[in-house]
């Protein structure tokens, strides 16, 4: 909770920039070439119109590579790129012991840190299954996700990102790449993870993540991650999210359902 006020009283000091469609950086658009045949609506003032409640329908909240169907968790196609993540030798073993500490109901020996109810990080929160809805302000673009009432901002470049501080969730910075937001995410901490099979990061965690509207309902989320403490290259993980029209965002208050099952909430809550 500190450090995410922290973001936003640093924003909400500096003189809030103009977001341009038109000034966009050479990096990055030749990957997203492929993605900006469709013509999507605007905001007013010319940017990409991607507001709305998404849903991203698939098991990477279970495993974000292949996995076969075991206790609980349903056989599933991952969703990185090449299908493996480039582990290093000791950081592999790392994520197996991961696993073997998460398999347990009991949420305070339960090694994965959602099982606690901390926040799930960046791209998890993402594919957890739970709705987000994106807003985009005059000077930043937020997501609003239905899972514990979290809140995300990303500023434009020009919002310098606080030194000295780590977050559950990074500090975002976005910019307009033709018709794709792309956001430079930084400053994590090393506590969360990927999904549930253990797949983890450290605090040098960097993430550049592309939305870009594909049709008038489908959104698609690609996102670069880089850690050269864990893995031995950079790597990929895309997918699609459904705009949902039927319903927004609802209640999912995690804290409350643990006291409900006589956890008692002793230890840091973010």
């Amino acid at each position: 909770m500190k450090g995410r006020f922290i973001d936003s009283l640093m924003a909400a000091t500096i003189v809030a920039a103009t977001w341009s469609v038109g000034a966009r950086p050479a990096v990055g658009q030749a990957a997203a070439a492929g993605t900006q045949s469709y013509n999507p609506p605007r905001t007013p003032d010319g940017k990409p119109d991607l507001q709305g409640v998404w849903r991203v329908w698939n098991l990477a909240k279970f495993d974000i590579e292949d996995h076969a169907a075991t206790w609980g968790v349903p056989a599933g196609r991952g969703v990185v790129e090449g299908g493996v993540l480039p582990y290093q030798p000791a950081a592999a073993e790392k994520k197996k012991q991961n696993f073997v500490n998460s398999r347990t109901s009991d949420a305070v020996k339960n090694a994965d840190p959602l099982a606690k109810c901390y926040l799930p990080g960046v791209p998890r929160i993402t594919y957890l299954g739970f709705p987000f809805q994106i807003l985009e302000l005059p000077n930043e673009v937020e997501i609003v996700y239905e899972w514990r009432h979290t809140n995300r901002h990303i500023y434009p470049p020009t919002v310098p990102s606080p030194e000295g501080w780590d977050f559950w969730l990074g500090s975002s910075r976005g910019h307009w790449e033709g018709n794709t937001l792309v956001v430079n995410v930084t400053n994590f901490n090393d506590k969360t993870w990927f999904d549930m099979a253990g797949n983890f990061h450290s605090d040098a965690l960097h993430e550049v993540e592309r939305y870009t509207l594909t049709s008038p309902d489908t959104l698609l989320y690609e996102v670069t991650v880089e850690d050269p403490k864990v893995f031995t290259r950079p790597w990929k993980m895309s997918m699609v999210a459904q705009r949902q029209k039927d319903i927004g965002l609802l209640d999912y208050e995690c804290h409350a359902l643990l006291e409900e099952t006589g956890v008692p909430l002793t230890w840091p809550r973010e």
